[in-house]
This record gives structure tokens, C-alpha cells and sequence, in this order.
């Protein structure tokens, strides 16, 4: 028998290009750690991982978001215990300005009159607060300021007015609302307006109908806690600054029809006794400070003018005296929301913690079914790097025999 040595080299060829193949299909699962890049290597072992795959990028985008969403909510906290510590510090000012000796002077009580304003600029800079350029009290609308103060302590009725503007979903330009907090000689009171996108004024059943539409908005996510088939399982992740204030959850204005939620949310003291235990825009953090403010510039004027004081004095004394109750109750309905966002963050922690149980759960199932051994994979890697390098040597040997050697028997 007669070999050549181009069929000697033949085989050869055919030989180190194996060993190439399995070089190159070592290095690559080094590189990606996977055992299969193609489904018809091993069909079930390559569709198991690829779902595998799937409910851990699941389950890491979900893990992302919440850490976002913590932090929106620890915002949301900071701002209920920022207007906590406002509202504590009015009420100590006005239980001091109720003593006869303090408020006998107007300059005394101007200066009392100062710093109510100062805390309500305050309380309403929260409510601007932002994270990541959102405001946290705002919604989704990253353009406009949500709320701002215009005061009118000179007018026949003096007033200060809370404006949210807000950009409803689908509505190109933002919506003015106005809650105009003021006295008229017998009660204190909350007046609605406002002007659409278009700068179209509104009336005050138009302007609460579109309050309650903000204060009904939420913000619910699927962040692994919950269920997407029953949305009331899902945390709302947002609290608009109304909702903050009044103490109303979206929720809780969801489950009432339109005619009982505007009329909670305008209160049925509104414009008469008072009721400090109702959760209206009239008893909010914004009204009662308001209401100190108001209190204080009237009893002022009084005294300047010389005007009815006695009267003015023991309706000073009276409009304090039920500031204080209805701020309690007031601070009572803030620390509430501050409790439950604080539920909520509680809740997204342990779901946190339970993804990164899933991920770990799913990462051992994908290694045990696709995953290769690293060391195992190394050692074959090198192993076919060293026959293909001696294999090499080898072919050059072989190329440099005559055409003419020949093997036999």
C-alpha cells in the first residue's frame, strides 16, 4: 500500500481542524459560561435556560425600579415630617400669643404674624420638593411648579390662596386651581376657582370637580409585590400634596361617588362651625396656618384703628383656641400619611429582599441546566490550545517533504 504524502497531509488537516473547532468552542463558553448557543445543540436544556433567562431579567428590572420608587417615597416621608415639624412649631407660637401679655402689643403679635408666614412658605416649598427633577407632590409633569402662595392681607376680606397647577394625563398645557382661604367677618371659609390649558376660567364646581380628579390620580406599579390582575393589590406609589394635606388617600376617594368625594374634600365646615376631626381642604396644614395669619392681621388692624378690640380680642382668643384644636387633629392626619408611606416602603424592602432571593434561586437553576464548570472549561480550553500549537509543528514538518516520500511495506 502507497500513501502520499498529500493524503498524509490531508488527514492531517482534517485532524487540526478539529481540534481547532473545539478550541474555539471551549474559549467561547469561557467567554459566555454557557454550555449551548443554539437551540438545536440540546432543545430542552437551551429553551429552559432562555425562560430562566427571562424571569431574571424580570426580576432584576423590577429591582431596579423599587430602589427608584424608595427613594420617591422617602422623599414623600421627609415632606410629611418636615410639615409635621411646621405645623408643631405654629402651635407653640400661637398657644404663646394667646396669653393676654404677649398679644397686648401689635408689634409683639406682627412679629408672631411674620413667622406663621414664614412656616407657610414653608409647608408650600415642600410640597415642591423634587427627586430625580419629578416633584414628588406633583405628578409626572417635570415642567411645572405644583404649588404656589398669592397673599391679600389689604382687602376688604383678606385671603391667602394655595394654586396647584397641574398637567392632567393627555392635556398639553397645565391647569390653574385655586383654593382661596379667607375671613368674612363671621367665618373662615375656602372659595374654588381656576382657569383650564386654554386660560378658560373655571367655576367652583368645574375647579372641585378636577380637584378631585388630581387627588383620585395614582401611581401603582408592579414592582413583584402584588398581583397585575387585581390592581388594588399593587402599592400606589404616589401621594399628590392634597391628598398629603387632607389626609384623603386616592383610594378612599375612589370608593365614594363624585357628589360625596367633592363633598369631603370641600368640607361640611366650610363657611361655618367649625369641625376639627373633618378631613377637608378646609382644615389642612395650608388653611390652619392660613387662618393664624388671617387671625393675627385682623386683631392687628383692630388694635391700630382702635376699632371694636374687645370684640376683635375675643375673636382672636376664640380663632386660636379652635386653631389649636383643629391642628391637632390636623398633624394627627399627616403623621397618619406618614405611617402608611412608610408601610409602603417597608413592603418594598422585604420585596426587594425576596427578588434577590429569586434572582439568586434562578441564577444556581440556570447554572445547574446551561452554565458550564468555569475550572472544568478552562482546563479543556488549554488543553486544545496546547495539541492545536503542537499540531501546528507538526503540519510544518510535513509541508517541507517532497511530493515524492511515500510510506510503505
Amino acid at each position: 500500500m502507497r500513501v502520499t504524502a498529500r493524503t498524509y497531509y490531508q488527514d492531517y488537516a482534517k485532524s487540526v481542524n478539529d481540534i481547532h473547532t473545539k478550541l474555539n468552542k471551549t474559549m467561547e463558553q469561557v467567554g459566555s459560561g454557557r454550555k449551548f448557543d443554539e437551540a438545536k445543540e440540546d432543545p430542552i436544556a437551551y429553551y429552559a435556560g432562555k425562560r430562566i433567562e427571562n424571569q431574571h431579567t424580570d426580576a432584576d428590572a423590577k429591582k431596579s425600579i423599587i430602589d427608584d420608587v424608595k427613594n420617591r417615597l422617602y422623599q414623600q416621608e421627609r415632606g410629611a415630617l418636615s410639615i409635621q415639624e411646621d405645623m408643631r412649631e405654629v402651635n407653640k407660637r400661637v398657644i404663646n400669643l394667646s396669653n393676654d401679655p404677649t398679644n397686648a402689643n401689635p408689634a409683639t403679635v406682627q412679629t408672631f404674624e411674620s413667622e406663621f408666614k414664614q412656616r407657610l412658605n414653608s409647608v408650600v416649598n415642600t410640597l415642591n420638593s423634587q427627586y430625580d427633577n419629578f416633584y414628588v407632590y406633583g405628578g409626572n409633569d417635570m415642567t411645572t411648579v405644583p404649588f404656589s402662595l398669592k397673599e391679600d392681607l389689604d382687602g376688604a376680606n383678606p385671603s391667602i390662596t394655595l394654586t396647584y397647577t397641574h398637567k392632567f394625563p393627555g392635556d398639553e398645557k397645565a391647569t390653574e386651581l385655586n383654593i382661596k382661604y379667607s375671613y368674612d367677618g363671621t367665618n373662615y371659609k375656602n372659595e374654588f376657582s381656576g382657569k383650564d390649558g386654554n386660560g378658560t376660567a373655571l367655576n367652583e364646581t368645574d375647579s372641585l370637580k378636577l380637584i378631585l380628579s388630581a387627588m383620585r390620580e395614582q401611581g401603582k406599579m408592579s414592582t413583584g409585590y402584588g398581583s397585575l390582575r387585581d390592581r388594588s393589590t399593587l402599592i400606589d406609589t404616589y401621594t399628590g400634596g392634597l391628598n398629603m394635606i387632607t389626609g384623603l388617600s386616592s383610594d378612599t376617594l375612589k370608593g365614594l361617588s363624585d357628589s360625596d368625594a367633592i363633598a369631603r374634600i370641600k368640607g361640611a365646615s366650610n363657611g361655618g362651625a367649625i369641625n376639627a376631626q373633618e378631613d377637608s381642604l378646609v382644615n389642612t396644614p395650608v388653611a390652619l396656618i392660613s387662618k393664624s395669619i388671617l387671625t393675627s392681621h385682623n386683631y392687628i388692624k383692630a388694635i391700630e384703628s382702635n376699632t371694636n378690640v374687645s370684640t376683635a380680642k375675643e375673636r382672636f382668643h376664640k380663632d386660636m383656641s379652635d386653631f389649636i384644636n383643629q391642628n391637632d387633629d390636623s398633624e394627627s392626619r399627616v403623621s397618619d400619611t406618614y405611617r402608611v408611606l412608610g408601610i409602603k416602603y417597608a413592603a418594598l424592602e422585604s420585596t426587594q429582599e425576596k427578588l434577590d432571593l429569586t434572582m439568586d434561586t434562578l441564577q444556581a437553576e440556570y447554572s445547574s441546566k446551561l452554565a458550564i464548570d468555569p475550572y472544568d472549561a478552562v482546563v479543556k480550553m488549554y488543553s486544545y490550545q496546547y495539541s492545536y500549537n503542537a499540531a501546528m509543528k507538526v503540519g510544518s514538518n510535513i509541508m517541507q517533504s517532497s511530493l515524492f516520500d511515500f510510506v510503505g511495506r
